[in-house]
């Protein structure tokens, strides 16, 4: 019974000394000061082999330790160290009370304070430093009044003390002030001139993304007067202007990462979505604050039918993604526009649309009619039916695949001033209806894209459906699996290989 009782005593004198010191940090710089110790004795000193090493003015290598006894911290302070607790010189051995403030080297020099096993007071260190020395000074000030009162003949000298103790603690007080105030106004020219900063980059990068647009209309312009004279003396110029929109590339992203933008912190769904904002021709840093969320909801509707993964299976075991790839980026398109065609008909050549007034729809990408003849198709003699016509050329994947890429370069080089986002708009909505809304904001890149055609003006909901399952498609297709889709991506091998054959 006695040796039970023995070892309770011993595990609890055991649990004393073991518990664990938090320490806060006033006046000094505390990056590589631990902000806890598991340890009963806690040596500390301006000594790097001391647990806490601080630096300052009249600290020695090893000024004093903490150690724990009977559940109380004993401060041994070295002989001839100087220490405050608060605002009281200390010597010797002293127990160290709660939340006190120890100062080392000299009164409101570099210190700490313990907290113990999470007993934290919200109380902010410099209140309870002025909060001390208030009562402290209160203190002293009664003590003296007591003594005048009682000896009327040391009045004389208690006035003095009165006195001394007034411009003491003035002076204390105001260097406190002083040093707040310093530390605020640097802390606040600080951060002022990183947001200064920031904004500068944000607007170069922003300025140097839509020279980049202008640059790829330029290019293109330049790419159909070759096509349709032969002049060839454009070819050097549209290389020179290749190797200018390259050097802005690598210039834009060296912003981005100097900014922080798509770093690991950002969730990796999102820089998914943003990156893929810009295969697209928009600047991700302008996108609107709730496009990511937007497309959120448009992946989750894509995870609740078997749509997805029956449309890409079949593309890809019939050769159709490789030849629409490569097809694309002939013409200097982004290959995901391949998702387009998804959407249209789930990559289907002999899908028929509904008859309507511009006619009937037919092909994997569906063209009417008017379009299809335009840009090179032959119409089959069941035009006016809706059933596959072997005769129509809507119905051949090759001939159809590089009118539609005729037509979305076409889009994405007048109307949409190379917005990927505003050629599907117009590719779903007929390019004369959306070509009265485009028209109405200014023919140049920043401002003529889809942002500001959302913030502007209120699209049908079929045409915002649209987009949007289209971009959130080729989102998916980034990474099938990170949105629980068990597929791989299947432009990968395409975008891997060096080379673009015809």
């Amino acid at each position: 019974m006695h040796q039970h009782n023995g070892n309770s005593l011993l595990e609890k004198q055991q649990a004393d000394n073991s518990v664990v010191a938090r320490f806060e940090y006033v006046l000094c710089n505390h990056e590589h000061l631990p902000s806890e110790l598991d340890k009963s004795e806690i040596r500390i000193g301006s000594s790097k082999k001391c647990d806490i090493c601080i630096t300052g003015e009249g600290i020695r290598a090893h000024h004093c330790t903490l150690r724990r006894e009977k559940g109380q911290w004993i401060l041994d302070i070295k002989e001839g160290c100087q220490v405050w607790i608060n605002d009281r010189r200390v010597r010797g051995s002293v127990p160290l009370p709660s939340q006190a403030i120890v100062f080392l080297g000299k009164l409101m020099g570099p210190g700490f304070r313990l907290i113990e096993n999470g007993k934290s007071d919200t109380e902010p260190v410099l209140r309870m430093a002025l909060r001390d020395m208030r009562a402290a000074h209160s203190s002293m000030m009664a003590a003296a009044a007591k003594a005048a009162a009682e000896k009327p003949y040391q009045r004389k000298v208690v006035s003095r003390w009165f006195h001394r103790l007034d411009q003491k603690y003035q002076r204390r007080l105001r260097n406190i002030i002083i040093s707040m105030t310093v530390m605020g106004i640097a802390a606040g020219a600080f951060f002022y001139h990183q947001q200064v900063r920031i904004n500068r980059m944000h607007k170069l990068a922003e300025d140097i993304f839509y020279q980049m647009k202008e640059i790829e209309l330029q290019i293109s312009r330049a790419e159909k007067i070759i096509e349709a004279t032969g002049d060839s003396s454009l070819i050097e110029q549209n290389n020179r202007l290749w190797t200018q929109f390259e050097r802005m590339s690598k210039q834009y992203d060296a912003y981005l990462r100097e900014l922080g933008f798509g770093d690991e912190s950002m969730p990796e769904d999102e820089r998914i979505i943003l990156r893929m904002a810009r295969v697209f021709g928009e600047c991700e840093l302008n996108a609107p604050k709730d496009f990511v969320q937007q497309v959120r909801a448009y992946i989750n509707k894509w995870r609740t039918t078997p749509r997805y993964r029956k449309a890409i299976t079949r593309a890809l075991e019939s050769g159709y993604v490789s030849f629409i790839a490569r097809t694309m980026l002939k013409h200097h398109l982004p290959p995901h526009f391949m998702y387009l065609a998804m959407q249209e008909s789930d990559f289907d050549p002999f899908r028929c649309g509904p008859r309507t007034r511009y006619g009937i729809a037919k092909g994997m990408w569906q063209f009417i009619p008017t379009t299809a003849v335009y840009f090179g198709l032959k119409l089959g003699p069941l035009v006016e039916v809706r059933r596959p016509d072997p005769k129509d050329e809507r119905h051949d994947v090759r001939k159809s695949t590089r009118a539609a890429a005729k037509y979305i370069k076409f889009l994405y080089t007048t109307e949409a001033q190379a917005s990927g986002l505003l050629v599907m708009a117009s590719y779903n909505w007929g390019e004369t209806k959306v070509r009265r809304l485009i028209s109405k904001l200014p023919e140049n890149p920043r401002e003529r894209n889809f942002w500001n055609l959302m913030k502007k003006y209120k699209l049908p909901r079929e045409t915002r459906d649209y987009v949007f399952y289209i971009f959130s498609a080729a989102v998916i297709g980034e990474n099938p699996k990170l949105f629980g889709f068990d597929l791989e991506n299947p432009l990968q091998s395409v975008l891997q290989k060096e080379e673009v054959g015809p």
